[in-house]
């Protein structure tokens, strides 16, 4: 795996944890307003009690039939709005006993989804440190190389490098060259399949080289005693 790659891996792997903490969030804030609304029904049910009590406690002071009548329906009322009250407290009771289940839930999730991102984390830093390891190593090889190069050579192949996007040397396989797929003329590939001199392709500039199939390698092996 190429480094420059790795924090797209790791951010691919980071998706199914950001969803869960999305989720997981959501949830909480879900459960934080039903608590809210309980809490405010709490309070609604202690106002409407305490005015119930008062109302029952001024009906001595009811001097009259009518009045009496109204005071009744009064009372009627506030127990009606009471126990709708109640009512709606034991739904959000019940609503809050599932809510904090799926939160349980979700927090669970989330967890085990850090808990895989870490460990793909630690094993793509484990990853890093070995290629940077091999890039030291491949860097010093460079300048055993470097300084065994004509710098002539060496200015040619860098310009190439800047040129080319980072690609100087390409194989020429079957008259063709592998970075631009342009048809090398005849002559011209046999002159790259000498391996004697410098050969620029005509089209991307790049230095071709030839690989020589196993067929075609020269035998020197019992080739005097056929």
């Amino acid at each position: 795996m190429r480094i420059d790659a790795i924090p797209a891996t790791l951010s691919s792997r980071e998706a199914p944890l950001k969803n869960a903490e999305a989720a997981c969030t959501s949830q909480r804030q879900s459960h934080e307003a039903l608590e809210k609304k309980k809490k405010d029904k709490e309070i609604e049910i202690e106002e409407l009690r305490e005015k119930a009590k008062k109302l029952k406690q001024r009906s001595s002071e009811v001097k009259n039939n009518k009045e009496y009548q109204a005071h009744l329906k009064e009372i009627e009322k506030g127990e009606e709005d009471l126990k709708t009250a109640e009512d709606v407290l034991l739904s959000l009771m019940e609503s809050l006993e599932e809510s904090s289940r799926r939160l349980k839930e979700e927090a669970a999730r989330a967890a085990g989804e850090k808990t895989k991102v870490e460990a793909v984390r630690k094993d793509l830093e484990g990853e890093v440190q070995q290629r940077e390891r091999e890039l030291k190593e491949l860097k010093e090889q460079r300048k055993k190389l470097v300084s065994r190069i004509e710098e002539g050579l060496y200015v040619l192949y860098t310009n190439i490098m800047k040129s080319s996007r980072g690609l100087a040397v390409v194989e020429a396989k079957n008259e063709i060259c592998q970075g631009c797929n342009l048809h090398i003329p005849p002559q011209m590939f046999v002159e790259i399949k000498a391996n004697d001199e410098i050969v620029e392709c005509p089209q991307c500039r790049r230095i071709l080289y030839y690989m020589r199939p196993e067929e075609e390698a020269p035998h020197t092996a019992g080739a005097g005693n056929a």
